[in-house]
Formats: C-alpha cells, sequence, structure tokens
C-alpha cells in the first residue's frame, strides 16, 4: 500500500533528523561546538514535551521547569551521594515528576490565561527556594560533582557519545509526540483547542487530556533537567530559573506551537542564537533581539517554522489541490442499528425550568420522547428551544426538574459524560473542528468507543493501531451514509456550509448514538440540500436511532415528525401528533399564525 502524505513526511523528517544529528559532530568536532549541540538537545526534549502542552492543550503552565528541577536534582543527588548508575537515576527522576505532576495538574489546570501562568510558576519558585533552603540539595552553593553519563556501568568517555544518547533521547520524545498527535487523544487535544464545549458533545474528556498532557510534559522536563545536569557535571537552584522557562516558551513558539517537530527546531534556533549573540560580544541585545524574533514569528508565521514547512511541503505535495466534493444518494451502506425496545421512553424532560437572573427561559417544561421516533421541539425566536436542548446535554444546570435518560438521571451530569452514555448532538451554528480534516472531524465522534490508553498510544503498540484503522473505516463509512464524496483530506471549513452540515451529522453518527439531538439542522440550506437532509434524517431513524428535532421549517417537521412539542415564551403549549399541534389554536395564534394555518388546511 502506498505511504500516505503524512506517512512520507514522517520519513523524510526521520531521515532529515538522522543526517544532521549524526553529520553535526563530525562537521563541527570542537568541544564548544559539541557542547552547545548537547545543550540544544536537552533544551530540545523539554520543548516537545511543552509542545504537547502549550500547544495541544493550550495550557501556558510556563512553570515547567520546575520538573526540570526535580530531573536534574534528582540524578545529581542520587549519583553524587548514593552511587546509583546515571540512566537509572534519569528515569527515578521522569517517573517522580511525572508522579508529583499528577496530584498537581487537575487543581493547577483549572486556573485560565495568566492566573494559569502565575500558578505554575509559584510552583517553581517554591522548588526554587526549597533547593536554597533544603540541606540535602547542597543549598545554595548546589551538588557539585556529577558523573559522566553511564548507562547500566557503561561510560560515555566523550562529548560526542553523550551528545548522540541526548539526541536519541529527543527522537524518543518526537516518536511520543507523533504518535499521540496522530491518535484518537491527539485529535481529542485538538478537538479541546477549538471548543471544548464541542469536544464535550462527542465524549472527550477535556480534564482527563489536559492532566495527562501535564503529566507527560513534566516526564519530559525531567528528561531534560538530567540530561542538562550530567553535561555541566553540577545542579545548583540557579540552573533552571525562570530564564529557562523563558527558552522552552520561546522555543515552542519559534518551532510551531502545534508541530512535534517544532519543539525540536525551535530549541535547536534558540540555542544557536543564543550562543551567536555571547560569541559576538552582545550580551545586552540577547533578549531584546530573542523577544523581536518571537513577536515576528507570532505575527509572520504563526505555524512556526516547523509548521510552515509542513504547510509548504503539503502544497508542494499537491494536498492543498481541492478535488471534486459531491452529494450523493448513498449506495448500499450499512451502519449498525440500535439495540433499543423501540416505543419505550428513552429520554423523560419533567417538570424542567432555567432562569437567567429575572429571564424565566424554560418554565416547568415536560415531555418524553419515544424510543426509534423523531419528535420535534418547535416554537418562535426566543421561546426556549435551544435552552432546553442545552440542559438535556449537559451544557447549563437545571433550577427545576430533573432529566432522564433509560430510566437514569443525567441532569447532574457534564456534557461528555451525557455524551458517553449515547446522547449524539448537531448545533444550530456550526461546530465543526477548523484545525482537522473532514476525516478528521468525523473520527472524533468515535472517540466515546475506543478504551486505549496513554500508554499504548505513546508507544503505539498493536492495539493502539488495529483502533486507529477501525476508527478510520468507520468515518468513511458514516462519510458515505451520509452521501459525501471526496471531502475526507480536506480541511473541514474549505467545504460549503451545506456539506459542513453534513461533516456534522456525519461526525454525530460516528458516535453510534441512542439519541441524536439536532439542533435547526436545516439552517442556512437552501431546498434542494433541506430535501436531501429531509431523506438523511428519515434513513438515520430507520437504522433505530431516537431523533429530537429542533427546526423552524413546518415542512420539514410536519413531514417528518412523529410527535411534535410545542414552546413560547419557555413553556410548553402543546404536545402531540403533527395534525393535533397543527389544528391547537394556541399553536396558531403563537407560532404558525391564522394565515399558516389555512394553508396546511
Amino acid at each position: 500500500m502506498k505511504q500516505s502524505l503524512a506517512a512520507h513526511k514522517t520519513t523524510i523528517s526521520v531521515v532529515a533528523f538522522i543526517v544532521l544529528v549524526a553529520l553535526y559532530p563530525l562537521v563541527f568536532s570542537g568541544s564548544y561546538l559539541v557542547g552547545i549541540g548537547i545543550t540544544a538537545g536537552a533544551l530540545a526534549a523539554g520543548a516537545v514535551g511543552f509542545v504537547l502542552l502549550l500547544g495541544y492543550a493550550h495550557q501556558l503552565a510556563v512553570g515547567q521547569a520546575g520538573f526540570c528541577m526535580v530531573g536534574g536534582y534528582s540524578s545529581a543527588i542520587l549519583c553524587v551521594h548514593y552511587g546509583w548508575d546515571p540512566f537509572l537515576a534519569l528515569l527515578f527522576g521522569v517517573a517522580l515528576s511525572m508522579l508529583v505532576a499528577y496530584p498537581i495538574a487537575a487543581p493547577i489546570l483549572k486556573l485560565r490565561g495568566y492566573v494559569l501562568v502565575m500558578g505554575s510558576l509559584a510552583f517553581q519558585l517554591i522548588l526554587v527556594v526549597a533547593a536554597f533552603e533544603l540541606h540535602f540539595t547542597g543549598g545554595a552553593l548546589g551538588t557539585y560533582g556529577v558523573p559522566r553519563f553511564a548507562i547500566l556501568g557503561w561510560t560515555m568517555g566523550s562529548d560526542w557519545l553523550y551528545f548522540y544518547f541526548v539526541w536519541a533521547c529527543v527522537l524518543v520524545t518526537i516518536a511520543i509526540g507523533l504518535n499521540i498527535d496522530r491518535s484518537r487523544i491527539g485529535r481529542a487535544l485538538k478537538a479541546i483547542a477549538v471548543s471544548e464545549n464541542t469536544a464535550g458533545s462527542v465524549g472527550i474528556d477535556t480534564v482527563r487530556y489536559k492532566v495527562q498532557m501535564f503529566v507527560i510534559s513534566a516526564g519530559m522536563a525531567s528528561l531534560s533537567g538530567s540530561l542538562f545536569v550530567h553535561f555541566l557535571r553540577a545542579m545548583d537552584p540557579t540552573v533552571f530559573g525562570f530564564a529557562f522557562s523563558l527558552n522552552l516558551v520561546i522555543a515552542v513558539i519559534i518551532g510551531g506551537l502545534m508541530s512535534i517537530w517544532g519543539g525540536a527546531v525551535g530549541a535547536t534556533i534558540v540555542t544557536a542564537l543564543r550562543e551567536g549573540l555571547r560569541g559576538l560580544a552582545l550580551p545586552m541585545w540577547e533578549s531584546v533581539i530573542m523577544g523581536g524574533l518571537t513577536v515576528f514569528v507570532l505575527v509572520v508565521f504563526q505555524r512556526g517554522v516547523a509548521g510552515n514547512l509542513s504547510v509548504w511541503f503539503d502544497r508542494w505535495a499537491g494536498r492543498q489541490a481541492k478535488g471534486a466534493v459531491s452529494v450523493v444518494a448513498p449506495a448500499g451502506v450499512e451502519l449498525p442499528r440500535v439495540d433499543i425496545e423501540q416505543g419505550a421512553t428513552v429520554l423523560e424532560v419533567k417538570n424542567v425550568s432555567r432562569s437567567f437572573g429575572s429571564l424565566r427561559a424554560v418554565r416547568d417544561v415536560s415531555f418524553t420522547v419515544e424510543a426509534g421516533s423523531i419528535t420535534a421541539l418547535i416554537g418562535p425566536n426566543g421561546a426556549g428551544k435551544t435552552t432546553l436542548f442545552n440542559l438535556i446535554g449537559g451544557y447549563q444546570p437545571l433550577n427545576e426538574g430533573a432529566i432522564s435518560f433509560v430510566g437514569k438521571r443525567i441532569d447532574e451530569l457534564i456534557p461528555n459524560q451525557i455524551a458517553e452514555l449515547g446522547i449524539g448532538r448537531t448545533f444550530q451554528n456550526l461546530q465543526l473542528f477548523d484545525n482537522m480534516t473532514v476525516l478528521e472531524n468525523v473520527m472524533c465522534g468515535r472517540h466515546r468507543l475506543h478504551e486505549t490508553g496513554i500508554v499504548s498510544i505513546s508507544a503505539n503498540l498493536a492495539a493502539a493501531r488495529k483502533e486507529e484503522q477501525e476508527s478510520r473505516e468507520a468515518a468513511l463509512r458514516c462519510l458515505e451514509f451520509v452521501g459525501l464524496r471526496g471531502a475526507e483530506s480536506l480541511p473541514a471549513t474549505e467545504l460549503s456550509f451545506g456539506h459542513m452540515r453534513l461533516v456534522e451529522v456525519a461526525r454525530a453518527l460516528a458516535m453510534r448514538p441512542s439519541v441524536l439531538l439536532m439542533d435547526e439542522p436545516a439552517s442556512g440550506l437552501n431546498d434542494t440540500e433541506t430535501e436531501q437532509l429531509a431523506e438523511l434524517i428519515l434513513q438515520i431513524s430507520a437504522l433505530g436511532i431516537t431523533i429530537l428535532l429542533v427546526e423552524h421549517d413546518m415542512r420539514l417537521v410536519m413531514g417528518l415528525a412523529d410527535k411534535v412539542v410545542v414552546m413560547h415564551h419557555g413553556q410548553k403549549i402543546a404536545d402531540g401528533p403533527p395534525d393535533q399541534v397543527r389544528a391547537d389554536r394556541d399553536v396558531i395564534a403563537a407560532y404558525l399564525g391564522t394565515e399558516a394555518h389555512e394553508t396546511a388546511a
């Protein structure tokens, strides 16, 4: 099978990486220059982890240098005072940093923006103060006499051997990052970066993945600290200060926030520039030039060096050439049927109320939705329909009442927990992930159906590869089911509005939902697209999926719905079969209008 473009790009990148690393000590053979290469590699190991935390999880926890201290002191203390093998001490430091990171991740990541920056820096400052004050760290003088690096007794007697080991470690961190990037966790992180609410609608636990990236980033930062210490042969509280944290941030921005390779590229550029400026005896200009370069990259090359190289490669390879996107009737595409007793109450809304200050958006609304049915929720603008949808989906809390799914209360659950139960959703305003392709968007819908963990994904084990292939095949079937052809590899936002609506429906179907909430799916569609949507909704219903539909198109509603619930000013004013609702005087007065009623009759 011919390799995909992504596989080609990875192969080229790995080959280039190996060649450049192999040649560097041969071309720049002086001890000073080899030392610069070691420094760049040690920084790169931490920067790759910071890409996962800052670029992917969007958590500006700039105090990750604190975990460099944990790794550095672990190696220094264990090797100098207890005679540990350096390799084992390095592994211990990585494990310790991850263990420390796990319990503090959830509370610290609840912070946002500048508060998160200050909170993470406070953690680093605490470690710095502790290093100054504690006796076993050596206090202000630190710990000296750290041995050369060794692996189970084999000592690396020259800097060039250590150089190769350092960059081998960097390659390992890059491999872990790439494995995460191309997995369901990578897609989850990208989805979270776009919209946490939308990510929750497909079952993505935002807190879980932020914590995982914080822990992995801590482990890589610890690795970076240990590598630095064995090169410096000493450790003191000033080695990993605020300046080192800034180096990590600048390296990630220059290299590329959303590129795993960007961490290594950025660290190399930052190290080379800083050493070059020192060599030119321009230390006072170092901060000015580095700051100016960072701003320039943010303004002109927002993807960073590695990110822009990737885009240029895609264009050269022809990936950006638009294919012919079309909508056709699905031919023999089968999706799994929902195994649920048809006709039983699957969703119950009981005496639900929701207020925003003095505004009663939803007041004492009750209705049931039967399994396998199409239930329409209608009403004029401002009637409270979307608010009620948000209450069912867990996006807003109830003030009163209860919502149950197959007999289980769900009104206290959050969106991803509700999605995990099998309740899918499309949105009134399109909510696609604009940083992913069409196929990747739909694959996000498969998230709740897979269980492969972070360890298996990071190591790219057989189970993770099998699961990824199954997810891809299922997503393609969902795109075929909605009739969308030729759009799989395109960015989702390059499609027309009608096609994007189909992608959103396909993503919801990929979840294999028992209940599908569709919030004004015909909004913005022309007549032809609306007719195609009506046929698609009937095909979805034929799978046994229960549909709760909010819609203003009365022709669509009356032609599809088995039951209609009408809301007005936050209250339910009618509930029953379409013909009964059509004849209801309160509905005619509040929503349909007398003229529309006479026309329909």
